[in-house]
């Protein structure tokens, strides 16, 4: 983790500007084409989730902005961002489960199923990591192809972490076509750390490493 030097750190007048907002998180959703993603993960027997959420963390660790985080008034680039995601508890309740980023996918994939082995028994709500600087909060709706999500914030004026999520996703062909799996997912930042500038590479990159899982077919 490198400490930022705000004396020469050309950002600096947005991140002072943007930390003094009440709400200065904002949000850009997009449909992402997952076809050859979604393939893969079937014909290789991997988790979707877990294929997704470590290509949505290779695609934060690529993308300017998105490893940048604050604690007072210090900034820090963190080396790799790893996840807090949620699960769905064995009393049907979500809870929160954190697995560091691993560029292995089937080191993060046992990794993800670790974690979320070791929380999904717990009564309690799993906050032991929460304010861990390299997170992302990384959510799933698979129940519904929404279009845009809302998330809760604490206030706490220190929340600096990028928050990820993407719903149900379907087989949006058309009849006598291949499958063609889509969903939305959303990006919500800190603008201090983040412009939509940042937020359109995010999702370049995220289409770039999707098309990857295609290559060789």
């Amino acid at each position: 983790m490198k400490k930022i030097d705000l004396s020469t750190w050309a950002r600096r007048p947005h991140y002072e500007f943007f930390r003094s907002f009440e709400k200065p998180f904002y949000d850009v959703a997009a449909r992402v084409d997952l076809t050859p993603l979604v393939h893969y993960a079937r014909s290789t027997d991997r988790s979707l989730f877990a294929t997704m959420m470590h290509t949505i963390l290779r695609t934060a660790n690529a993308t300017e902005g998105f490893r940048l985080r604050f604690r007072g008034d210090q900034v820090f680039e963190v080396d790799a961002c790893d996840a807090s995601f949620t699960i769905m508890g064995d009393n049907g309740l979500f809870n929160y489960a954190t697995c560091p980023f691993q560029e292995d996918l089937d080191t993060f994939r046992q990794n993800v199923r670790d974690a979320a082995e070791s929380t999904k028994g717990r009564t309690d709500l799993n906050l032991d990591d929460d304010h861990h600087l390299p997170l992302i909060y990384v959510t799933s709706m698979p129940w519904l192809d929404f279009q845009s999500i809302t998330h809760a914030f604490s206030g706490d004026p220190d929340d600096c972490f990028p928050r990820i999520a993407w719903g149900k996703i379907g087989d949006h062909s058309n009849d006598n076509q291949p499958p063609r799996f889509e969903t939305t997912v959303q990006v919500t930042t800190h603008h201090g750390l983040v412009d939509g500038f940042h937020a359109a590479q995010f999702f370049e990159n995220l289409n770039r490493l999707v098309a990857q899982f295609g290559e060789g077919e």
